[in-house]
């Protein structure tokens, strides 16, 4: 077995280059605005940015892959969007004063390139490995305007095709597991509105702890199903939402799938899910949130969050804390069934001006490992490879984030955090597992304005250790970028 070291790469930073080479002329010809992948993976300037799963739950997606979430207020109306000139102009200037499902349409076009290198540690019973991909891709989407001011329109296609892909180094999530392109119609849905309610129809993107978009490589995850939600221009201090989905398609995959198969359960079952949040005061949200999928598994989740104001001398604090609970039910058809296990989870963070600070603690229950294919993990503790989501593991993570946009440029942020984790056991046997260990390093570039608002670049360096495994496969580096840029055509 020949060691990992000795294969040779192409470097990120030169297929980054490379990138962006191909959008420069893009990039000067057209300014728009691009935004964000993840929620969970932005630098914050403070620590009001921090990510906070329940504070976005129920919160309207943007067109995909990217969008001005992390721009729209908690509650109350949608602030204008500011992704600067559009291509087509002046079909837009034909139409100001057209019914408002053509004047207020809207279509954007997303080019997005990611890079992924992975040396995977192995584990006692499989040999290291290497995960690598470059794959370009791009997303049209489409929003009509309101008809009525009750029905709307919403479409979105994207691809995802590989640059450079060995076939025997998948794993990235950037394409399929065999390397091949990804390519699917994410978003085909209508949206009903009537007596303070809105009520979505179809293929779409939700934004929930557990089911979310986790879009962090090259096209998100997206859902199937019915969801009834109050309007966001009528929500104020209490929000909530229903619904039932019967379809997922992972962010690596072009096929949507029911949401007991991605679990391993042969039977076809969706997920039905109701929650709710409120902000009694402000600065503090409380919600809860429950997904049921029938006969295989419940999780239930609840946090507060609250964000403190902020200080004459310029500090600013945040406090956190969610639980989750999971537990097989009725038939009991997952694989593993039956179990029960829980997660507990809390965080502190400050800031000061530009800089921020955070240390978090999660503990995990006995009785199984969490499961969370539906999207991002909502434990204060995931980093960029380890979700510490396994039985029995105690994790604490310390990190500090800067923006250095008066400093520098313009929308230049860093991030570094730390995490370690240990009490790892076999919910099967008891036996303890591999303690771990992960270091997280984040470049963000995303200016406000000038000639590259439009770009949205993040650079990632993670380092996962595993101290109990024999020599040769106790460490697990990992570097990965993303560059989004969109171009408003309508």
């Amino acid at each position: 077995m020949h060691a990992i070291s000795r294969r040779r790469a192409p470097p990120l930073a030169a297929i980054l280059l490379c990138a962006a080479a191909l959008l420069g002329a893009v990039l000067v010809a057209l300014p728009a605005r691009a935004d964000q992948d993840d929620d969970a993976e932005r630098v914050p300037s403070n620590a009001a940015e921090i990510y906070s799963p329940i504070e976005r739950t129920f919160q309207r997606q943007e067109l995909l892959p990217a969008g001005a979430v992390a721009r729209l207020p908690q509650f109350g109306p949608a602030v204008p969007n500011a992704e600067g000139p559009m291509l087509l102009e002046d079909l837009k200037e034909r139409l100001r004063y057209d019914d408002p499902f053509f004047r207020d349409m809207r279509v954007n076009l997303y080019l997005r390139t990611g890079y992924l290198d992975r040396e995977n540690a192995g584990t006692p019973t499989a040999p290291p490995s290497t995960s690598q991909a470059w794959a370009g891709g791009s997303a049209l989407g489409f929003r009509s305007g309101w008809h009525d001011g009750s029905l709307q329109l919403e479409a979105a296609v994207a691809s995802a095709q590989p640059l450079y892909a060995p076939e025997d180094e998948g794993g990235t999530l950037l394409l399929t597991q065999d390397q091949a392109e990804v390519s699917s119609v994410a978003v085909a849905n209508a949206r009903l509105r009537a007596l303070g309610q809105e009520l979505t129809v179809g293929r779409q993107l939700v934004k929930t702890p557990y089911i979310n978009p986790q879009d962090n490589r090259m096209i998100p995850n997206a859902v199937e199903g019915v969801a009834l939600m109050r309007r966001r221009d009528e929500a104020q201090t209490f929000d909530y939402g229903f619904g039932y989905l019967w379809g997922f398609k992972a962010r690596d995959s072009s096929h949507f799938v029911s949401f007991s198969n991605e679990l391993g359960v042969p039977e076809d079952r969706g997920v039905a899910v109701a929650g709710a949040k409120i902000v009694p005061i402000a600065g503090l949200t409380v919600g809860a949130i429950d997904y049921a999928i029938p006969d295989v598994l419940n999780t239930a989740f609840a946090e507060a969050d609250w964000i403190f104001p902020k200080l004459a001398c310029g500090v600013q604090f945040r406090l956190s804390a969610n639980y989750t609970d999971q537990r097989t039910i009725g038939e009991d058809l997952m694989p593993g069934a039956p179990f029960a296990t829980s997660q507990v989870s809390g965080r502190a963070a400050a800031s000061y001006h530009d800089a921020t600070v955070l240390a978090a603690l999660s503990s995990d229950g006995k009785g199984a490992d969490l499961n969370g294919p539906f999207g991002s993990f909502p434990a204060y503790t995931v980093l960029d490879q380890l979700n510490f989501n396994n039985a029995g593991e105690t994790t604490f993570v310390v990190g500090a984030a800067y923006d250095f946009s008066r400093l520098i440029t313009d929308g230049l942020k860093f991030q570094a955090r730390y995490g370690k984790g240990w009490n790892v056991i076999d919910p099967q046997t008891g036996d303890p597992q591999s303690r771990q260990n992960e270091f997280n390093v984040e470049a963000e570039y995303q200016p406000m304005s000038g000639p590259f608002k439009n770009l949205h670049v993040q650079l990632f360096y993670s380092g996962v250790r595993f101290p109990d495994n024999p020599p040769g496969r106790d460490n697990q580096p990992q570097v990965r970028g993303v560059i989004t840029y969109l171009v408003p055509l309508l």
